[in-house]
Formats: C-alpha cells, sequence, structure tokens
C-alpha cells in the first residue's frame, strides 16, 4: 500500500514544474526550496523593490544564461533601462549610443546599426547646429563639444555594426561624408575596412594611407595598410608595413602574426615560428598557427609535424587537434588521387586561402585567422587573443588557427 501510494504522489507530481533548490550565493548559503511560481513572483517583487547593483545584475545575466532561458531583448534590464529612456526622448542620444553597444556586444548588428545610424544623425544636427551658432533642440541635451565625440563613436560603431550585418555598401557613403565633416583616424581606418570589405581594394588603400596622414603612429592602421597590400599581391610592400607597425607597437599580435605568414610563404620557416611565438601565449599555438599556413601551402606533411609539436606542448589543445584530423584526411585524399591515376591534379585537396577578410561575428567572430573579424573566412578559425577587443566572428569549417584577425579593428 506504501509503495501504491509513493508511485500516486509521484505521478501526480509529473504535472507540475520541478523545482529545485537555487545555487549557494557568495557566502555558501543554499536558499530553501520554493515552488516555481513562488520563486518567479517573489523574485519580481524583489527586482520591483530593491535596485540591484552592477555586480548583482551581471551575475544575475550569468545565471539567465547558464539556464538557457536569456533573451538579450527582454531580460537585459539595461535593455529595457535605455527603452525606455528613448522612448520619453528620442532624442536622447547618449541612451541611443548606450543600447547601440548593447546590441552589438549581442551581435545584434542589425539592430545595432540602426541605432547607431540614428545617433550620428542626431549628433551631427546638434553639431551643425552649435556651429551655426543656435541653441541646441531641448530634448538633445547636448553642446557642440560633447556632441563632435558622440557623433565620432556613432560613426565607428555604425561601421562595426554594418559589417557585423553585411550592409557595407550601405554604410559607406555614411561614413565618407562623416570623415569629409570630421576627418579622424579611426574613422579613415573604418571606411578602409568597410572598402576592404567590398572588394574595393585601391579605395581601402587611400583610406588607410589617409588614416596614417593623420596618426603615423597607428599600428592599426599601418596593420591594416599592410593587409590590403598582401591582397593586392604586394607581400614585400606589405612586409615592409607590418614591420613598421611593430615599431609602433611591438606587442601587436596581428602585426606580428601576418609578418610570420609572409616569412613562411617566402621558405623562411624557422623565422616565421620566432614571429608566431613572439605574438601567441604559447608554443602550443604558435606551432598550430604555422601548421595552418604550411597547410594552406600544401606543405601537408610538415605541417603535421608543426602539429604533432603543438600536441606534444599541449595535449588536447582542440584547435590542432581539428587541424591534425584535417591534415589527415588531406594526406589520405593525396594519397588516394595519386594511386588511382598516377600523378597529383593541381587542383585536387585545394585548400581555400586563409588569408581572406573574417567576419562575424560576427560581427562581428572571431575571428578567423590572419583577418579582420568583418569578413568571412573560409580556411581558419581562430581563438581571440585577449589583446584584441573585438568580438568573435561567424566562421566556416576549416583549419583552425590562434592568428589574430586582420586587419585589426579595434575599438
Amino acid at each position: 500500500m506504501a509503495m501504491v501510494l509513493a508511485v500516486a504522489a509521484l505521478t501526480a507530481g509529473c504535472s507540475r514544474r520541478i523545482t529545485r533548490s537555487g545555487p549557494p550565493d557568495l557566502f555558501g548559503r543554499v536558499p530553501a526550496q520554493r515552488s516555481a511560481s513562488q520563486g518567479t513572483s517573489e523574485a519580481r517583487a524583489a527586482a520591483a523593490k530593491k535596485p540591484q547593483t552592477p555586480d548583482e545584475m551581471l551575475r544575475e545575466l550569468f545565471r539567465q544564461q547558464a539556464r538557457g532561458a536569456f533573451n538579450p531583448l527582454t531580460d537585459d534590464r539595461r535593455v529595457r533601462l535605455f527603452q525606455t529612456r528613448l522612448q520619453l526622448d528620442p532624442q536622447d542620444l547618449a541612451a541611443r549610443l548606450e543600447l547601440a553597444g548593447i546590441y552589438e556586444s549581442y551581435r545584434l548588428y542589425e539592430e545595432a546599426f540602426e541605432h547607431y545610424s540614428e545617433a550620428l544623425n542626431l549628433a551631427s544636427q546638434s553639431a551643425g547646429t552649435a556651429s551655426a551658432g543656435t541653441v541646441s533642440a531641448p530634448g538633445s541635451s547636448l553642446v557642440g563639444s560633447k556632441a563632435q565625440p558622440m557623433a565620432e563613436k556613432a560613426a565607428l560603431g555604425l561601421a562595426r555594426s554594418a559589417r557585423g550585418a553585411g550592409r557595407n555598401s550601405e554604410a559607406i557613403p555614411v561614413l565618407a561624408a562623416f570623415v569629409k565633416r570630421s576627418p579622424a583616424a579611426s574613422a579613415w581606418n573604418e571606411l578602409g575596412l568597410l572598402y576592404d570589405e567590398t572588394g574595393d581594394r585601391a579605395a581601402a588603400e587611400l583610406a588607410f594611407r589617409q588614416a596614417l596622414v593623420l596618426d603615423p603612429n597607428s599600428d592599426r592602421a599601418r596593420n591594416n595598410l599592410g593587409y590590403n597590400l598582401l591582397l593586392q599581391n604586394k607581400p614585400e610592400a606589405a612586409e615592409a608595413e607590418f614591420r613598421r607597425a611593430l615599431e609602433s607597437n611591438p606587442k601587436s599580435a596581428t602585426a606580428r602574426n601576418n609578418l610570420g605568414v609572409i616569412l613562411a610563404k617566402r621558405g623562411d620557416v624557422e623565422a616565421a615560428r620566432q614571429q608566431f611565438r613572439l605574438a601567441a601565449a604559447d608554443a602550443a599555438t604558435a606551432h598550430n598557427n604555422l601548421a595552418v599556413v604550411l597547410l594552406e601551402m600544401g606543405e601537408y606533411e610538415r605541417s603535421r609535424e608543426e602539429l604533432v609539436k603543438a600536441l606534444t606542448a599541449r595535449h588536447y589543445f582542440a584547435p590542432a587537434l581539428t587541424n591534425f584530423k584535417l591534415v589527415q584526411g588531406l594526406l589520405r585524399q593525396r594519397t588516394e588521387l595519386i594511386t588511382a591515376g598516377g600523378r597529383l591534379p593541381l587542383n585536387s585537396a585545394h585548400i581555400p586561402p586563409t588569408l581572406a577578410l573574417a567576419g562575424p561575428p560576427e560581427p562581428p567572430s572571431s575571428p578567423e585567422a590572419l583577418g579582420d573579424e568583418a569578413g568571412r573566412r573560409r580556411a581558419a578559425r581562430v581563438e581571440q587573443p585577449v589583446a584584441l577587443d573585438q568580438p568573435a566572428a561567424e566562421r566556416e569549417a576549416g583549419a583552425e588557427s590562434n592568428v589574430p584577425n586582420n586587419p585589426e579593428d579595434r575599438p
């Protein structure tokens, strides 16, 4: 009889949501078990009565993401806060920029693009009104000195989100008009990235050079110019720009990796390995990145040797394991082709080039190997280094590399 009652109780319980004790708090205390409805109502009541600190809000976001129930459009309180501010005042430029930045951080590039566009219009209007000597609109709460930096922030965000959303052609005339009104090295650099995304190498080169006129010490613009020249099949000129970028910033992992690629393709593998090692966090990453370049050059055996070294340095290193499986498959494919036909066709076991613009994210993504987060890389997937402050890119399958994206695009 007791067993029957237990089964009946369990059966009845199946019609309700299962409740669990919550996770321990910062002091190791475990909340008492409660029903789902009770927990939800109490959480809402607590949120309404007691404002949360930024740290508490961040922890709550992480908890929701861990449960797989997080929707940034509805669950991020910052989004709701800035949406409310914009409903009350559509000309609140600061709120619009903050909301656009949040959308961009979640890789919601379409939403970010729209808000950055509107923010740029508002900032440009405020700056124009101030330059004409008239009073700004009451709702804008801006003066000319504040409007200009916010306009530049909006322009740069618009360019990044345009690359993430694939709206490069739409953003180019907007940014081109902005740099004519307000020349800035960072804006010219972003314009060059947009041109490179559309394949207009000549226009991109001019934009990067203009950025360097305004800021000769910009390692980012110098690196991006070098990458642009590399895409134009000018390796000597590209190498010179990468070396100059490293003179400005010896810690630029992107420029150092790009220099390593050129050296490897020239045949100076040892010098390339040194550059990859200086750029990477550890020896395994350096060997893996060199293996990717050798793989693209068709040097499958040498690529496998570097991957063995990477896996010796770090067992279960995911990119190296993926690349090792890939190179083994290519070696097997080549052997089968030679065995079947006696001769290996030139286009057999083709590896798409790694040196292509990467893009999203992601956003942008990361990043893919050796390219900017703004395009799509076909051959390599990268783990973004901490030094680069840019979103990771959505990537297609292929060789995995820890080489940072290039061109370099840090906000």
